[in-house]
């Protein structure tokens, strides 16, 4: 896993391996029923969670946590999507009173057979804009997409 420095261009790469198929996971990535089920850091959950898995589709998670992080709406499309090899979309959240974004990511993610069976995923994020008062949300990325993927993982037994 790899983090550059908080601001636009902020890069972070995560490469996971999960012990089911690759269109499951894609799946998991995708589907609104599953999202819900793992979308956010621990002690957050997505009570609003709609996908129109296809090029130009929109994706609207409205990520729920503990005080004092209250329901923060997450809105995208779908930029790419080819189940189960690769997809990526663009998110935008924390709107700010202009009407602009806290934060807007694009995430790119790949699957490939793992060796030894299961699901190779690499995915990659790159901060296309952040105001000045999300910055310091970045430093906190790594370990709310890590924690993500950790209920991910957790999740996919009971899919299979």
């Amino acid at each position: 896993m790899t983090v550059t420095e908080p601001g636009v261009g902020t890069e972070m790469t995560i490469v996971r391996t999960f012990a089911a198929p690759r269109e499951l996971v894609f799946d998991c990535l995708t589907r609104a029923e599953h999202l819900a089920r793992w979308w956010g850091p621990r002690e957050f959950d997505a009570p609003v969670c709609e996908t129109d898995v296809r090029p130009g589709g929109k994706i609207r998670i409205d990520m729920r946590g503990p005080e004092p992080f209250g329901t923060n709406p997450v809105y995208g499309e779908f930029l790419e999507v080819d189940r189960p090899n690769r997809m990526r979309f663009v998110l935008r959240a924390f709107q700010e009173d202009d009407g602009s974004w806290g934060i807007e990511h694009e995430d790119t993610f790949v699957f490939e057979d793992a060796p030894g069976g299961g699901t190779l995923m690499h995915m990659t994020t790159l901060v296309t804009q952040v105001s000045e008062r999300m910055i310091p949300a970045l430093k906190g990325m790594k370990e709310g997409w890590s924690q993500s993927l950790d209920k991910l993982d957790e999740l996919l037994p009971e899919l299979v």
